[in-house]
């Protein structure tokens, strides 16, 4: 614990009570709420140090403060993804055209954006909340603490929450995945790897990765755990040109046999495109490469990258249509959209020796 600063002549903030107790916001919105997530003594700690402080929250204020705010808080969890990026400007002018403020709040990837957001509508005044990236794995409870409208965008429906509790947008990224990978094992490809993202990660790869395998038992293709391909990276992001390029090297060392590859994001393909070819292999001669999302640079790497192709500027408008109408009172509610395979010069029929009918 440190010793506060003077609080004298001014209200004392839970800033203040975190700084003074040597812990985070979070913990001591969780600590003063009666919520779980930090230790019985942390707990005590924590409560001992508002006392002596005097801190009292202010909710009056802060209702006050939350109805007349004209700000959106935008939480972009993987803020340099070229995905994310083509959805921004939609956003902004969404905002702005209905006299909003947005603010772009960055998000590591190794941080739960709810918690953040938490942290971020207890301190500022925020009228709204669009989730761009994220987790699909939250508690009920947490979602509840956020006391403002959100919508998770790109993130669908959640696993064992109750739909009137959140709104979100964004394609079936199983079956949309499902889909990519029937195309590749329609070609005639069997030994089909997926570079995706690691076991513990919860971020809509694994989604992808799910509709990989669901597409590969419904063709009657034997699993082979050597060809899913994920790093766990310490909370980095996975979604990123150099991860799909250490993934592939590491692959073609050790799976020379591979034929088709499902990425389960463009910067990943386009990535392994470059591995490949720094690998004197030939695209799609030698191997082919689909991805998932549609950005803009798939379409001038050379060969052009086939991909799923998301609804980027439909996604961005629907979730600010879907928040502006929730601050206005309506309910909650969940879409999603159809993507489309966009097919460009990394996708073909596997080399003759290698071609597999059908089963």
């Amino acid at each position: 614990m440190t010793d506060p600063e003077p609080t004298v002549g001014r209200r004392v903030t839970i800033k203040d009570v975190a700084r003074a107790a040597g812990v985070g916001v979070v913990s001591v919105s969780r600590a003063l709420n009666d919520q779980p997530g930090v230790s019985n003594e942390t707990r005590e700690r924590i409560r001992e140090t508002a006392r002596s402080l005097g801190y009292r929250p202010n909710r009056h204020a802060r209702f006050l403060k939350l109805s007349s705010s004209r700000s959106i808080a935008l939480m972009m969890k993987g803020i340099d993804n070229p995905f994310f990026q083509q959805m921004l400007e939609t956003v902004e002018n969404a905002a702005r055209e209905r006299d909003y403020l947005l603010s772009v709040i960055k998000v590591p990837h190794y941080a739960d954006e709810v918690d953040e957001a938490i942290m971020l509508v207890d301190e500022e005044a925020v009228a709204g909340l669009i989730f761009l990236g994220g987790n699909f794995t939250h508690q009920p409870g947490d979602l509840a603490r956020l006391q403002v409208p959100f919508v998770l965008s790109t993130i669908g429906q959640l696993e064992g929450i109750d739909p009137g509790s959140y709104s979100s947008v964004a394609v079936d990224d199983f079956a949309e995945s499902r889909r990519a990978t029937q195309y590749l094992l329609g070609l005639g490809h069997r030994r089909i790897a997926l570079l995706g993202v690691g076991l513990r990660d919860s971020s809509v790869g694994m989604l992808r990765r799910r509709g990989y395998q669901a597409a590969l038992a419904d063709a009657g293709s034997p699993s082979d755990d050597g060809l899913v391909r994920g790093l766990d990276l310490n909370g980095r992001s996975p979604y990123s040109f150099e991860y799909g390029y250490q993934l592939m090297t590491r692959l073609l060392a050790e799976r020379p046999d591979v034929t088709g590859i499902f990425a389960v994001a463009d910067v990943i393909a386009i990535g392994a495109l470059k591995a490949a070819l720094d690998h004197g292999l030939r695209v799609p001669q030698d191997l082919s490469i689909v991805g998932f999302d549609g950005i803009q640079v798939g379409q001038y790497v050379h060969p052009s990258l086939t991909t799923l192709v998301q609804p980027a500027l439909e996604i961005a408008e629907l979730t600010c249509q879907i928040l502006f109408d929730s601050i206005s009172g309506a309910p909650a509610r969940q879409e999603l959209l159809q993507g489309e395979l966009r097919l460009g010069g990394t996708a073909g029929p596997p080399r003759r020796g290698d071609l597999v009918g059908p089963r």
